[in-house]
């Protein structure tokens, strides 16, 4: 299980997606029955939208960490590991009664690899 990381944030962002649909499920309803555009009426249905679109652009985040350690020698750029770092740490201390700690595993596992072929690429450089 080379690359993982791509896969745990896309299952993190269904069961994120699943959550939406089962926690706001009248607040679906009541946008839907008003006819979508410009329906958002409450704080509770504007809560309801943001956490599904959170959760598909977590899923596109995990589908691009996927690709892209598929065709960069299973490195993602640091860029991208530390913003998400920052992401989650921002998540976390505003709300840390939430599933951002299951960004976490993906995360740090995304910084070691930098750190290991930057520590790879210094020992070869040493060698020669």
């Amino acid at each position: 299980m080379k690359n993982w990381q791509g896969n745990w944030i896309i299952t993190v962002a269904v069961l994120h997606t699943l959550f939406a649909v089962i926690m706001f499920s009248a607040q679906y309803s009541s946008l839907y029955d008003n006819g979508i555009i410009n329906s958002l009426s409450t704080d509770r249905s504007a809560a309801a939208v943001w956490f599904f679109l959170f959760g598909q652009l977590l899923f596109i985040t995990g589908l691009l960490i996927k690709h892209l350690a598929s065709v960069n020698n299973s490195l993602v750029p640091l860029s991208v590991s530390l913003n998400l770092l920052l992401l989650t740490v921002v998540g976390i201390t505003i709300m840390p009664e939430s599933g951002f700690w299951l960004m976490f595993p993906p995360i740090i596992s995304l910084i070691m690899k930098h750190r290991k072929n930057l520590n790879q690429n210094k020992n070869q450089t040493a060698a020669v």
